[in-house]
C-alpha cells in the first residue's frame, strides 16, 4: 500500500505540475518529486509519468517540462542524469517539434531549453564526476586540474554550456520584449522561472572558468589557450549583461540573490589576477545565506543582563573618571551592535512585507482573471442555455409536426393496407374454398368414371356372353331368356348411371364458370397495380442510371489530373465484366450496381492510361467514351441486352492489357528504393521550408508598401501548405508502415516490398514527384517576391505539388484498412493540403488584383475619335491575344506527347531497351 502511494503521489505531482495554465511551476510539487527521486534513488517513476502525458499538445506544458527536469537534474537523485540520458531522444523531439512555432514565445524558447538540457545530459555522461547541483569541493576541483587533458577538454564543453545557458536567457528575454508582458505578470513569470536555476549555473560554471583557464595557462603555452580566452571573454561580457538586465527585474529580487561580476574580465595572462578573484556566489533567498543561516539568526540581541558580569570582570581603574568612559564606551559599541542588528532585522522585514505584497498582487490578479473566467464562462453557459432552449422547442415542432404527418400517412396506409388484405383475404378464402370443392367434385367425377368403366366392361363381359349365348340359344332358349332379362337390367342401371354423371358434369361447369370469373378479375387487378409498381421503379433506375453514366461520360476528360496505377484499373475493370459475366439477364435491380461498377472502372481505365503512355491514352479515351454510351444504350433499353457491352468491354479489357508497364524500378532493391526516397523527400520539404523562410526574411528586407503585404501574405500561405503537406507525409509514412506490419505475416519488410512491388513502385513515384514539386514550388515562390517569375508560375506549382500529395495519398490507402485511424489521419492531412492549395491560389488571385488595382486607367484626357480608336485596337489586341491562347493550347499539348516520349526513350536506354512503354515516374505530378 505505502508503494502504491508513492507512485500514485508521483503521478499526482508530475499532473499538477505540466499544466498548460500560464503560471510558473509549483515548488510543492517539484519538491515532492525531487524528493522521491531520492526516496526511490531513481527517475524511472517520473519518466514513466511524462511518457504518459502528450506534451506536443501546448507549448506551456513542454516549457514546465524542462524546467521540472533541469530542478531534477540540479537537485534530484545523483542518478537522474544518467537515467534522463536513456530519453535523450525524447528531448531532442520536442526542440524539433517546436522549432516552426511563431505564434507564440514558446516555440524557439522550448528548442533552446530542449537543446540545453541535451547537451547538459551529454555532459554529465562525459563527466560522472560533476554532480548535477555542479557543486565540487576544492580537493575534486584540484583532482580535475590535474589531469592537463581533461582539464582542457573540460573547459570547452563548460564554455558550450555557459552558451546554451546564456542563449535561453537571451530567447526568453527577447520573447518577453516581443510580448510586452511585464514580471509581474503569471505570464511573465512563467517564462522567467527557469532563469533562476541559469543563474545558478552561470555563476558555478563561471566560477569553474577562471580558475581551470588560469590553470591551464600556468601549464600551456598562452597561444594554445588563445581561443579560450576569446570566447571566455564573449562569455564573460553576456554574463555580466545578463546579471545587471536581471538584477533590475522585481521577479528576481525575492527569489535569488544576483551576484556581480567586475567591470573587466580576468586577465589570464598575469597570474596575480587570480589572487584578487572573488567567486560569484548565487543562491536562493528561500535558501538563507551561504551557510545556510538567516540573516536574524546571525544577530544576537542586546542581553542587558549579561553585560553586568562582563563588566564585573574587569578591573578597576585606579580612576573613577577613566572607568565611567570605559563604561560609556562599551555602552555606546553594545546601542551601536543593538541598532545595526534592528536595522538588519528591519531590512529583513521589509523584504519579508515587499515579498507578501508582490505574492498577495500576484494572487490578486489570478483571482481576477480566474473571476473574469468564471464570469465569462458563466455567461457562455447562459447563451448556450438559451440556444438549446430555442433549438429544443423548433426541433420539437417541427418533430411533432413531421411525426402527426407521419403518423397521418402511416394510418392511410395502414387503411389502404388493410382494404387491400380484407379483399385479399376475401379472394382467397373463396379460392380455396372453390379449389376444395373442386377437387371434390372431380374425385366424385372420377368415381363415377371409373364405376362407368367398370360398367362398360361388365356389358362388354355381358355382350361376349350374349354372343356366346346367341350361338347355343337353340340349345339353351330357357337360359337364354334369363340372360335377356340380366342383359335389361344392367342396360337400364347404365342409362341411370349416365344420367347422374351427365347431372354432375353439368354442376361442375357451372361452379368453373362462377369461380373462374372472380379469380380472373382478381388477378387482373393485381397484375396492373404490378406493372404499375415496377414501370415507375424500373422508370426510376434507369433514369438514375443514364445521369451517373452521363456524369461519368462529361467527367471522362478531367482523369488526365491525377495519376493511376494501372493494375489497379485492370482490377476494377475484371470486376465489372465479372459482374456482366453473372448477369446474363440481369434485373432492374442489378442496373445500379452494373453501372457503379462501369463508371469506376472507366474512370480508372482512363486515369491508367494517361499514367502509363500518353500515346496510347487516345485509344483507350475513345474507346471508355464507347463503352459509356453502349451502357447507356443497354441500360435504358427494355431488353436489358448486354452483350454489345460485353464485347465493348472485353476490347477495353485487351487494350488496358497492352499498355507498357512500369518495370525502370528493380523488384529485388524497390523496398530500399522506396526508404531512401521518402527520406529524400522528407528533406526536401524540410528544405523547402527552410528555403520558404530565408525568402520571407529577405523580402521583408528589400521590399516595403503593398508589396512587402502581397509578398507575406502569399509566402505565408506556401509556408502553411507545406507544414500541410509534411503532416501528410508523416501520415502516409504511418499508414506504410501500419500496412506493411499488417501484411508483412513472418517475412521481413523487404520480402513485402518485393512481393508488392507495383504498390511500392507507386508510393516510389508519388514520393519522387512529392520532391521534385516542392523544389520547383519554391523556386516559384522566389520568382514571384523577386520580379522575376510570373503569379501564373507559383499558381502551377501549387496545384502540381497538390496533385502529387494526391498521387501519394491514393497510392498509401490502397492497401490500408478501411477502418484504420491511420487512414483516417491521411484522409484529413489530404483535405487539408487541397484547402492550403486553394489558399495559395486565393493569395497570387488577390495579389495579381491588389497590384492591378494600383494601376489605374485614366482615360479622361481623350478625345471622343481618340477613345473610339483606342476601343477599336483594345479588341483587335483581344482576339490576337484569344488566338495565341489557342495556339498555346496547342503547343502545350503536343509539347506533352513530346515529354513523355523522350522520357520513355531516355529510360528504354537506361534499361538496355527494355521496351518503349516505360517512363520516368519523377515526371507523373506534371498534367
Amino acid at each position: 500500500m505505502d508503494r502504491e502511494a508513492f507512485v500514485k503521489g508521483q503521478l499526482e505531482a508530475v499532473h499538477k505540475a505540466l499544466t498548460k495554465y500560464e503560471v510558473p511551476l509549483k515548488p510543492k510539487h517539484a519538491r515532492r518529486l525531487i524528493v522521491g527521486t531520492h526516496q526511490e534513488r531513481s527517475a524511472a517513476v517520473f519518466w514513466n509519468a511524462v511518457n504518459r502525458i502528450q506534451l506536443e499538445k501546448n507549448p506551456v506544458m513542454t516549457w514546465k517540462f524542462c524546467h521540472l527536469l533541469h530542478k531534477l537534474i540540479r537537485d534530484g537523485h545523483r542518478k537522474v542524469p544518467e537515467e534522463s540520458h536513456r530519453f535523450l531522444s525524447r528531448i531532442k523531439q520536442l526542440g524539433q517539434f517546436w522549432k516552426h512555432l511563431n505564434t507564440s514565445g514558446y516555440g524557439i524558447c522550448n528548442e533552446t531549453y530542449t537543446k540545453l538540457l541535451a547537451e547538459r545530459l551529454e555532459f554529465h555522461r562525459k563527466y560522472p564526476v560533476m554532480p548535477g547541483s555542479l557543486i565540487l569541493t576544492e580537493s575534486q576541483i584540484k583532482t580535475l586540474e590535474g589531469d592537463l587533458d581533461n582539464a582542457f577538454e573540460m573547459t570547452i564543453d563548460m564554455l558550450d554550456q555557459m552558451d546554451n545557458l546564456l542563449n535561453l536567457q537571451s530567447n526568453v528575454y527577447d520573447a518577453m520584449e516581443c510580448l510586452r508582458w511585464s514580471s509581474l505578470v503569471p505570464q511573465g513569470q512563467c517564462l522567467l522561472a527557469p532563469l533562476i536555476l541559469v543563474i545558478l549555473d552561470t555563476s558555478k560554471f563561471y566560477d569553474y572558468l577562471v580558475k581551470m583557464i588560469f590553470k591551464l595557462h600556468g601549464q600551456l603555452p598562452p597561444d594554445a589557450l588563445d581561443g579560450h580566452r576569446v570566447r571566455f571573454r564573449e562569455v564573460f561580457r553576456r554574463t555580466k549583461k545578463f546579471y545587471e538586465e536581471s538584477s533590475n527585474l522585481q521577479y528576481f529580487k525575492y527569489l535569488v540573490s544576483i551576484p556581480t561580476l567586475p567591470s573587466a574580465a580576468p586577465n589570464f595572462l598575469q597570474a596575480s589576477d587570480l589572487d584578487s578573484y572573488q567567486t560569484p556566489h548565487a543562491y536562493l533567498h528561500s535558501e538563507g545565506s551561504e551557510d545556510g543561516q538567516s540573516v536574524a539568526a546571525d544577530e544576537v540581541l542586546l542581553d542587558l543582563g549579561s553585560d553586568e558580569p562582563r563588566y564585573e570582570q574587569q578591573p578597576q581603574p585606579s580612576d573613577q573618571s577613566d572607568r565611567r568612559e570605559e563604561q560609556i564606551l562599551a555602552l555606546t559599541r553594545d546601542l551601536e551592535d543593538e541598532r545595526f542588528a534592528k536595522e538588519r532585522l528591519i531590512a529583513e522585514a521589509r523584504s519579508r512585507i515587499e515579498q507578501y505584497e508582490n505574492r498577495l498582487a500576484q494572487m490578486q490578479g489570478d483571482y481576477e482573471h480566474a473571476r473574469r473566467e468564471a464570469d465569462e464562462a458563466r455567461e457562455e453557459c447562459e447563451r448556450l442555455r438559451n440556444d438549446l432552449a430555442t433549438r429544443d422547442a423548433q426541433r420539437v415542432e417541427s418533430d411533432d409536426v413531421r411525426v402527426q404527418e407521419a403518423q397521418e400517412q402511416t394510418r392511410l396506409a395502414e387503411q389502404r393496407f388493410g382494404k387491400m388484405k380484407a379483399a385479399y383475404e376475401k379472394f382467397r378464402t373463396e379460392h380455396v374454398a372453390a379449389l376444395t370443392k373442386l377437387g371434390e367434385l372431380q374425385k366424385e367425377f372420377e368415381a363415377s368414371e371409373k364405376s362407368r368403366m367398370d360398367k362398360d366392361e361388365e356389358i362388354t363381359c355381358l355382350n361376349r356372353k350374349l354372343e356366346e349365348s346367341e350361338k347355343g340359344l337353340s340349345l339353351v332358349s330357357s337360359k337364354a331368356e334369363g340372360d335377356a332379362a340380366a342383359v335389361d337390367e344392367l342396360r337400364s342401371q347404365l342409362a341411370k348411371a349416365d344420367i347422374e354423371m351427365e347431372e354432375l358434369r353439368q354442376s361442375l361447369e357451372h361452379l368453373k364458370a362462377e369461380h373462374k370469373a372472380e379469380l380472373v378479375s382478381a388477378s387482373d387487378r393485381f397484375v396492373d397495380e404490378k406493372a404499375a409498381v415496377e414501370k415507375k421503379i424500373d422508370g426510376g433506375i434507369r433514369a438514375a442510371v443514364s445521369t451517373i453514366l452521363l456524369r461519368c461520360d462529361e467527367e471522362l476528360p478531367n482523369v488526365t489530373s491525377i495519376s493511376y496505377p494501372p493494375h489497379l484499373a485492370q482490377s476494377a475493370l475484371n470486376v465489372f465484366i465479372l459482374l456482366l459475366g453473372e448477369k446474363d439477364s440481369p434485373t432492374v435491380l442489378d442496373l445500379m450496381l452494373l453501372a457503379h461498377s462501369c463508371v469506376l472502372s472507366i474512370n480508372a481505365c482512363a486515369a491508367a492510361a494517361y499514367t502509363a503512355s500518353i500515346q496510347h491514352f487516345d485509344d483507350v479515351n475513345e474507346q471508355c467514351h464507347l463503352v459509356i454510351r453502349t451502357a447507356r444504350e443497354a441500360f435504358t433499353s427494355q431488353m436489358l441486352n448486354i452483350e454489345q457491352l460485353s464485347l465493348e468491354a472485353s476490347k477495353l479489357q485487351r487494350m488496358m492489357a497492352e499498355l507498357p508497364q512500369q518495370t525502370d524500378v528493380d523488384k529485388d532493391i524497390v523496398g530500399a528504393e522506396l526508404e531512401s526516397e521518402m527520406m529524400r523527400m522528407s528533406e526536401a520539404i524540410r528544405a523547402a521550408v527552410e528555403e520558404i523562410e530565408k525568402i520571407q526574411e529577405r523580402a521583408r528586407i528589400n521590399t516595403e508598401g503593398i508589396r512587402l503585404q502581397v509578398n507575406e501574405a502569399i509566402l505565408g500561405c506556401c509556408q502553411q501548405l507545406m507544414s500541410a503537406i509534411m503532416a501528410l507525409v508523416i501520415s502516409s509514412r504511418e499508414l506504410q508502415i501500419e500496412i506493411v506490419a499488417a501484411g508483412k505475416g513472418g517475412a521481413s519488410p523487404h520480402e513485402f516490398y518485393k512481393r508488392n512491388h507495383q504498390w511500392t513502385e507507386g508510393l516510389l513515384s508519388a514520393a519522387k514527384a512529392v520532391g521534385v514539386a516542392a523544389r520547383v514550388l519554391v523556386e516559384s515562390a522566389d520568382g514571384v517576391v523577386t520580379r522575376q517569375g510570373k503569379f501564373e508560375h507559383l499558381i502551377v506549382a501549387a496545384q502540381e505539388i497538390a496533385a502529387s500529395t494526391a498521387q501519394l495519398f491514393v497510392s498509401s490507402r490502397v492497401k490500408a484498412d478501411k477502418d484504420s485511424q491511420k487512414l483516417a489521419a491521411l484522409s484529413v492531412s489530404s483535405k487539408s493540403v487541397n484547402q492550403c492549395t486553394a489558399q495559395v491560389v486565393a493569395a497570387v488571385k488577390n495579389a495579381q488584383t491588389t497590384l492591378n488595382d494600383q494601376d489605374n486607367l485614366d482615360f479622361s484626357h481623350l478625345t471622343l475619335h481618340e477613345a473610339k480608336k483606342e476601343e477599336m485596337e483594345s479588341q483587335v489586341r483581344m482576339l490576337e491575344l484569344e488566338q495565341q491562347l489557342v495556339m498555346e493550347r496547342k503547343k502545350l499539348a503536343e509539347l506533352r506527347k513530346q515529354h513523355y516520349h523522350m522520357a520513355q526513350l531516355a529510360v528504354a536506354e537506361q534499361n538496355g531497351g527494355g521496351g518503349d512503354g516505360e517512363r520516368d515516374p519523377s515526371f507523373e505530378f506534371v498534367g
